[in-house]
């Protein structure tokens, strides 16, 4: 992913300064001074120091997690969304880093708004002008709250810091003043509201009517009630209800990891930062949990929201100073922390026009106008009025960003990447894991409907980032760890299994010079074609590199026409040229380097694939007529060849292909306007010679399936036969729109539909598409031409022994069988065809047998000629 343009300069916060003090500030929220004690007279001392316990080791589990990860490396701003954006990818970060900015605004509009109501509900009278003007009257106070607090961001981490250790040294008196009031009173006395409401110097015995669960009927219900519950009037307190209201206050432990790029050692200072935040705040929490239950009446608990308040010294002003100080710190972290967050997604260039929020200022890089919308954000909100309905759906989208994050340890630790060997070593994936499921079950448990719209809300924007980002090779993600992984473990567990021809599919090597695609474009139709072929197996294409000095040649454009891409290797570099040239290409990339054509062939024929994964059928494409030429085979430029000089080297490579027990692909005609058709056509035609029909009909075929494929004398064509129908099958399937296949073979000269072997013969190729399994195909025995017929059986048998051969009298016959394809097969989207019946010719005539295919493919459409060098079958009918 991308940076800065220009990186500026960071701030250079210490562990307290940086993280201790803004995560303990955000812990110590309002909930501790307004809502601690409701909780402690419904569910008890004990009720609710399960729900602190419980609450502080989801964060802490969440603490090992993002520590670990922080610790692992060079730890850059963004906080969580850099965390997670890293390692499970943009599109999990960017859709939790979106929803956490939106929930970092928000919670800055809902905290300002707490500050003043606690204001105007203490200070300003009930009957005062300014309260009977209506919600505007305090709608303008919190604006005016909020615009110094963006000055403050503004500025910089520096003034941050500042202002958050005067803040914290308020809260920390107000915390002091509060217990001390608790647990060091002298005198007991009456509470408002009620003969039962009282307030007593700490004791056991009141200690002990408080200690455990005790949930009435509460008006006060309705309005501690989160989560749409308990608005309703008259409903029983329970403890899904006040654990909704103590949960999300408590596990607010992200603002120091959201400061992760204003800290001088964010590796360091981030566990410990927080993890000593969440421990004093517990100890905080619980003190102030023992000392209501030990001085206060249940009714007073249950049915008083302020009873904090009364009972303090100082007639509560250090509870409204607590509250103050907690609303006022978390209004300035939540800035702080969403502009970061936001600032790094720009960076990154995860949404479209957001790339001027990526500015940082030269000193401190601190993101302004990040600030400014994030400002703009929460004070928009204030004029929307009552956000209670959208609060819960906010704290879900937290608990995701701590799902996630758990999650990020889990995976690094699980894929066993040898570069995660993180400082801090507290942690395990298994807690991890444990942890992400709770979050998510808690999510449930507090509300299904918020959890299933924070659910969908955040896989909205993830399909969204993950189709934009679908085919952007700069992102990492744990994702190729696991990809390599399980297709390591997957390769060895391959060699367990033994090869069956049912389970068969194509495994293609395609052998074409070293030049970069885009020069030479006439290899696209092929390589998209040889990609359609092989959607259910394996595609590699192989460049053969040939010259002095390989090594050094493959990266230096000067010798081999290669341009440097970068730190990129030359595969790399070439699969993406492919892509450019070929968008639906799904295949590898191979080079060999040789001192000659023929040895770099042999080296990728030898060495292509992985394990089992290895390719069964080369795919060379075919001297034409013009590069058989003598004369001009030699000149440079030639558009579509295999990676030889000359015709005696490529048969060379035909042989070795063979003698190395591979199927033969000949590749013709798929450059210029006829490789571009066969995409628009409507047929794949299968040629299969007629020495195949005459010699098949001469044995008697049976009218059973097996009287063919078991007799050990049909056993070679067969395997001929299997591997030209299952590829056309595959062409014909793999199309779209599906295209038929028509299987068709030429009698000799003379013949017609009344001669005794033209029926036996279209039975025969009826029986070969049934045998195949190919639906809706089509036979035809051309009865017209001028072949030259074979007398003689026996020779006929013998051509299979060696297809790459051919006494001077078989070279005549291929313009005859040419002239049959141009006539019934011209607008086919391919031809496949079994190489003509060959023997044996000398060493010496390489030219010869060059000119011969070239003559065979002459003015076809794509045509591949096909050979089984395996011997083997490729279709079976076994069950």
């Amino acid at each position: 992913a991308s940076s800065a343009d220009a990186e500026a300069s960071g701030n250079q916060l210490s562990t307290f300064n940086g993280c201790f003090v803004p995560c303990l500030l955000t812990i110590l929220g309002a909930v501790l001074f307004l809502r601690l004690g409701f909780a402690v007279g419904m569910m008890g001392m004990w009720g609710s120091l399960a729900i602190l316990v419980f609450s502080e080791m989801v964060s802490c589990i969440t603490i090992t997690s993002f520590s670990a990860i922080v610790s692992n490396g060079h730890m850059e701003g963004g906080g969580a969304y850099f965390i997670i954006s890293r390692n499970l990818g943009p599109a999990f970060g960017g859709a939790s880093g979106l929803l956490f900015w939106i929930t970092y605004c928000l919670n800055a509009t809902f905290n300002v708004v707490a500050f003043v109501d606690v204001i105007a509900d203490t200070y300003i009278p009930t009957d005062s002008p300014l309260n009977s003007s209506g919600r505007w009257f305090r709608v303008a106070l919190a604006s005016g709250s909020l615009l110094p607090l963006l000055a403050v961001a503004y500025i910089g981490a520096g003034s941050f810091a500042k202002v958050n250790a005067i803040v914290f040294a308020g809260l920390a008196t107000s915390c002091v003043v509060v217990a001390g009031s608790l647990f060091f009173a002298q005198e007991g006395y009456q509470l408002p509201g009620g003969s039962h409401h009282t307030f007593s110097p700490f004791n056991m015995e009141t200690l002990h009517d408080n200690l455990w669960p005790q949930p009435v009927v509460s008006d006060q219900c309705a309005h501690a009630g989160a989560f749409g519950m308990g608005r309703a009037e008259g409903n029983v307190c329970t403890l899904q209800l006040v654990f909704s209201v103590i949960f999300p206050a408590v596990v607010g432990m992200m603002e120091g990891l959201n400061l992760s790029g204003d800290l001088k050692r964010p590796g360091r200072s981030i566990p410990l930062g927080t993890f000593s935040a969440v421990l004093v705040a517990f100890c905080i929490y619980a003190v102030l949990i023992v000392g209501q239950a030990g001085t206060m009446s249940r009714e007073a608990l249950q049915e008083n929201m302020n009873v904090l308040q009364q009972s303090t010294v100082g007639g509560g002003f250090f509870v409204v100073m607590g509250v103050v100080t907690a609303c006022l710190s978390t209004v300035l972290g939540s800035l702080f922390g969403a502009a970061r967050i936001l600032q790094a997604m720009a960076r990154d260039q995860l949404f479209p026009g957001l790339a001027w929020l990526g500015y940082g200022s030269p000193k401190g890089d601190e993101p302004r106008p990040a600030i400014l919308l994030s400002y703009l954000l929460a004070q928009a909100s204030l004029f929307l009025g009552n956000l209670d309905d959208i609060a819960p759906l906010l704290t879900n989208f937290f608990l995701l960003t701590y799902c996630f994050t758990d999650l990020a340890c889990v995976l690094l630790e699980l894929s066993r990447a040898p570069n995660f060997r993180p400082t801090f070593r507290i942690y395990s994936w298994q807690t991890s894991l444990l942890n992400s499921v709770l979050v998510v079950m808690v999510m449930f448990y507090l509300s299904w409907t918020y959890a299933v719209c924070a659910i969908a809300a955040v896989l909205l924007v993830y399909l969204y980032l993950a189709c934009r980002f679908k085919s952007n090779s700069e992102w990492t993600s744990i994702g190729q760890a696991f990809t390599f992984r399980w297709g390591r473990d997957n390769m060895l567990a391959m060699h367990t299994y033994k090869a069956d021809p049912k389970l068969w599919r194509p495994c293609l090597l395609m052998l074409a010079p070293f030049k970069r695609l885009t020069l030479d474009p006439s290899y696209s139709s092929l390589i998209e074609f040889l990609s359609v072929l092989s959607k259910t197996g394996l595609l590699i294409v192989g460049q053969a590199a040939i010259g002095d000095h390989l090594p050094a040649a493959v990266g230096r454009s000067d010798v081999i026409g290669w341009e440097s891409s970068g730190h990129d290797s030359p595969r790399r570099s070439a699969r993406r040229e492919f892509r450019k040239a070929v968008p639906n290409f799904a295949g590898f990339v191979q080079i060999s380097c040789a001192p000659t054509g023929r040895l770099a062939c042999y080296n990728l024929v030898l060495s292509a694939g992985l394990g089992t994964m290895v390719p069964d059928c080369i795919v060379v494409p075919l001297l034409t007529e013009f590069e058989a030429n003598p004369e001009l085979e030699s000149q440079p430029g030639v558009a579509f060849r295999p990676p030889v000089a000359c015709a005696e080297e490529f048969v060379q490579v035909l042989y070795d292909t063979l003698n190395l027990r591979k199927n033969l692909l000949l590749a013709a005609n798929f450059q210029g306007d006829r490789g571009t058709a066969w995409t628009e056509q409507a047929s794949i035609d299968l040629w299969v010679p007629w020495d195949f029909i005459r010699l098949l009909c001469s044995q008697g075929t049976g009218d059973e399936e097996h009287n063919v494929c078991d007799s050990r004398k049909h056993v070679q064509m067969l395997a001929h036969l299997s591997l030209i129908l299952q590829l056309g099958h595959l062409a014909s399937s793999q199309m779209a729109p599906q295209q038929h296949v028509r299987l068709l073979t030429a009698a000799p000269q003379g013949s017609s539909k009344s001669d005794a072997l033209i029926l036996p013969a279209e039975q025969l190729l009826h029986h070969w598409l049934r045998w195949a399994r190919i639906r809706h195909g089509e036979i035809r025995v051309v009865t017209h031409g001028d072949l030259p017929p074979h007398d003689d059986v026996g020779e006929a048998e013998d051509v299979f022994a060696e297809p790459l051969a051919a006494e001077a009298s078989a070279l005549g016959c291929t313009r005859q069988l040419n002239q049959h394809m141009r006539k019934h097969s011209s607008s086919a989207a391919v031809l496949l065809v079994l190489l003509p019946s060959l023997v044996e010719i000398s060493t010496g005539a390489p030219r010869a047998l060059a000119q011969h295919l070239c003559d065979l493919v002459t003015d076809l459409p794509p045509t591949l000629l096909v050979w089984n060098g395996q011997g083997a079958q490729v279709i079976s009918s076994n069950i």
